[in-house]
């Protein structure tokens, strides 16, 4: 019923995220200090990654905290468009 919340984990995603778990702590909205620069890099090279998997430009890219999040995202997008 909710697959979602239990999906396994791509192995190769795994592989990427292993040392944003054990060595690399850094928090990519901490400007301040070389570990939030380092933690950004990491995250605009996903987003990158993500859009050319997409055949997007990286600034479509947006990360969401969960699914709920993305579909009311997605659905106040599509209500503003169709607006007019």
């Amino acid at each position: 019923m909710d697959y979602s919340a239990t999906t396994p984990v791509d192995p190769r995603v795994v592989e990427k995220m292993v040392p944003f778990l054990h060595a690399q702590f850094g928090n990519p909205a901490s400007r301040s200090h070389s570990y939030g620069w380092e933690a950004e890099q990491a995250v605009e090279e996903a987003r990158a990654h993500v859009a050319a998997l997409l055949g997007a430009d990286p600034r479509e890219i947006v990360w969401t905290s969960g699914a709920t999040e993305g579909n009311n995202l997605a659905i106040k997008g599509a209500a503003h468009f169709y607006q007019g």
